[in-house]
């Protein structure tokens, strides 16, 4: 029925897919209604509930099935790769499948269901007017050597692997940005780029509080010292300084990321090695970084089941903090 069909303008499902050349996915009878084109709707007269059109050179792939699939790029890609070799290299099975759904030229819609035997026919190149994908196989349908489909075959493995490779990056940079506008891969990295941006903001945010935070302690600190030196008669030892501490925690299974903000006094590195030791928390991961004479520490625990609830152990740690 594909080999009788023409698709012209940007009302049909693979014209539009064709000219953009953009892979659309539709899954359910709500998508296919919602595209409002003939070709959806003799899709669901036939049974069809997910159908997916992928741009290819030479043409539109077009896959059908009666069940629901939900979007599955890593067969795009897969698909996109075979379909993306070399004419020597292109197998009769992947021509054929190519022939059923490449666009044929506009003459084709006159002759009617006369398409199918001019395909068939040894001349029908030259009478149609029209190249068909899989007139082009059955010519160059030479069986190649075993060392050319070796070839052939590491080749497309290659490749395979690479796309592979390259998806579980894609997927693994989308796991830690929290918003992501589209699917496509140019919209994740403008999306990661936005939020690596908005963390840079945060941090230049937090710096300036940090900054402000401690000229207020030390404006305090000193109109303390200015108060007592006024108002004292004899000398008394000095009391010790309370350094502020920020602790954030934040348990994932059975680790915990424990975050710490404080100034740079008294070691707070060791500080904290201290009371994790106290608490026999193993260290995964530890990472301590100055910014202005404020110490951030970001530290990775194994954290023991009596301890696996944020508030006890944040509360743990500070009470060890403070005493030491």
């Amino acid at each position: 029925m594909s080999l009788s069909r023409s698709f012209v303008g940007d009302g049909a499902i693979p014209a539009r897919v064709y000219g953009s050349l953009e892979p659309l996915w539709l899954t359910g009878a709500h998508a296919l209604q919602a595209c409002g084109c003939d070709r959806s709707r003799e899709a669901q007269l036939h049974g069809i509930q997910t159908l997916a059109c992928v741009p290819v050179p030479g043409g539109v792939l077009e896959l059908g099935s009666p069940d629901l699939i939900g979007d599955n790029w890593v067969l795009v890609h897969q698909a996109k790769a075979v379909f993306s070799e070399g004419p020597n290299d292109a197998s009769p099975t992947a021509g054929a499948a190519l022939a059923a759904v490449a666009f044929p030229s506009p003459a084709v819609r006159k002759e009617g269901a006369g398409l199918s035997s001019s395909v068939d026919s040894e001349h029908s190149d030259s009478e149609g007017g029209m190249t068909v994908e899989r007139r082009r196989s059955k010519k160059r349908g030479r069986k190649p050597g075993s060392g050319s489909r070796d070839c052939t075959s590491n080749h497309v493995e290659a490749e395979r692997q690479r796309r592979e490779k390259l998806n579980h990056r894609f997927y693994a940079l989308r796991s830690v940005v929290p918003n992501v506008s589209r699917m496509d891969k140019a919209s994740l990295l403008a999306d990661a780029v936005t939020y690596i941006e908005d963390l840079k903001a945060k941090i230049e945010s937090l710096e300036a509080e940090a900054k402000m935070a401690k000229k207020e302690t030390a404006a305090d600190q000193a109109a303390t010292s200015t108060t007592n030196a006024a108002s004292a008669t004899t000398s008394s030892p000095p009391t010790a300084v309370t350094v502020e501490i920020e602790m954030e925690v934040k348990l994932l299974g059975k680790d915990a990321l424990v975050r710490v903000q404080s100034e740079d006094q008294n070691h707070p590195p060791a500080r904290l090695m201290c009371a994790l030791r106290d608490l026999e928390l193993s260290v995964h991961h530890a990472s301590v970084s100055t910014l202005k004479e404020v110490v951030l520490q970001d530290v990775v625990v194994k954290v023991p089941t009596e301890l696996q609830v944020e508030d006890t152990l944040r509360a743990a740690l500070l009470a060890r903090l403070q005493k030491s």
